[in-house]
């Protein structure tokens, strides 16, 4: 139990480094645009690569996973990341730049499959959602840690932060070494075409979460100041706020998992997001509207440790399908908020949203967790 323990411990460390590396770019990135000579056009390049490498880096990390424990991915998406850092740290160009970030973004995205499945595998009978609920913490842990990084280190020197970012990586690394993870079963070729129709609950689920943070919440701040005319800092700070209320709403989740199942939590948080977010672009009184904007935010954070869970109770011991999940999850992600600014476009911030929040309902699609869905999960944590 305590090797377990010492284990997601790690697995969960691990997860804050090589997010720290893969998030630097976008709080540093005002600052080192003049040094290297980046126009608006080169930043948004570099932020697409980090997107499409870790895309790259979810499909790879799970085919490996099938083959090889999930130390081995876990150990090489984090050497990949520190590579990254090392090369952002002593880059001059924006080829180089962009290098680096492929890097970055290609071992956070490998890292994935195996951490999942890892926090999946170790976590004790009954506490499955609670230690995924602290794991996507760890995901907003390092976001904060980054743009703290970014705000008190990297005015005076951007170049520090990624060379602190690589040597949070040679730590985990180092902790890697004396931890053992567990392997995934590979998936028999000629059942490739069935295993694949397992990714449909877990595909919707991740879907749902990804709409909601990145084709929802991302725009909080523009509307804000659109439609409530506040100044650009204080709908930052709105957005702010809802960040630090994922963090316990997180928990919130994996206690909910724990208690309903995670099929069950899905579907009530994401009628969640649904009322309150018509309330957030529909309700006349701006601080009513502010408030559902902040538990918004909260819930969509909220939403991806279930949809993790779903995953990993789906997919049992064929854990190289968390990368093709994954995967999904963030081309999900890029079209959404690629189909809210168009339609914003043509039909304005509010109806697009409204749109957007009403698509969340599809999670209604997901059948409820069963008492027989609950006995082969738990049967999967002990090993059954």
């Amino acid at each position: 139990m305590k090797r377990s323990r010492f284990a997601l411990l790690v697995v969960t460390l691990t997860y804050v480094a090589v997010t720290v590396g893969e998030s630097i770019l976008a709080p540093v990135l005002p600052v080192v645009a003049p040094e290297i000579g980046l126009d608006t056009a080169a930043g948004g390049r570099i932020l697409g690569v980090i997107s499409l490498a870790a895309a790259v880096g979810n499909l790879a990390g799970g085919a490996l996973l099938a083959r090889a424990d999930a130390r081995v991915t876990s150990m090489l998406g984090t050497a990949c990341s520190i590579a990254g850092c090392v090369v952002a740290a002593t880059a001059h160009s924006e080829g180089t730049f962009l290098i680096a970030h492929a890097l970055v973004g290609f071992g956070a995205g490998f890292y994935f499959a195996g951490g999942v499945f890892s926090v999946g595998a170790l976590s004790p009978q009954g506490r499955r959602g609670r230690a995924m609920g602290r794991y996507g913490i760890a995901y907003s842990v390092a976001l904060a840690l980054a743009a703290v990084l970014v705000g008190t280190v990297g005015t005076s020197n951007w170049r520090a932060v990624y060379v602190i970012g690589g040597l949070l990586g040679i730590v985990a690394l180092a902790l890697l070494a004396f931890v053992e993870l567990p392997g995934a079963q590979p998936i028999p070729k000629g059942k490739l075409r069935g295993s694949l129709r397992l990714l449909d609950a877990p595909v919707l689920v991740g879907g749902v979460a990804a709409v909601a943070q990145f084709g929802l919440v991302a725009y909080i701040p523009t509307y804000a100041v659109a439609e409530w005319s506040l100044t650009a800092a204080a709908a930052a700070m709105v957005l702010f706020v809802g960040r630090v209320f994922s963090i316990p709403g997180k928990a919130v989740a994996g206690w909910m998992i724990d208690r309903f199942g995670a099929k069950t939590s899905a579907r009530l948080m994401g009628m969640t997001l649904v009322v309150t977010g018509l309330v957030w672009v529909l309700f006349p009184v701006i601080a009513v509207a502010a408030v559902a904007s902040v538990v918004v935010a909260s819930a969509a954070g909220a939403m991806f440790p279930m949809a993790n869970v779903v995953a990993v109770d789906r997919f049992g011991e064929l854990g190289g399908l968390l990368g093709v999940f994954r995967s999904a999850q963030m081309a999900i992600a890029g079209v959404s908020v690629w189909l809210v600014g168009q339609a914003a476009a043509t039909f304005g911030l509010t109806t697009a949203l409204v749109a957007g929040v009403l698509s969340l309902s599809v999670i209604l699609l997901l059948q409820p967790t069963t008492r027989t869905d609950a006995t082969r999960s738990t049967s999967r944590v002990d090993g059954g």
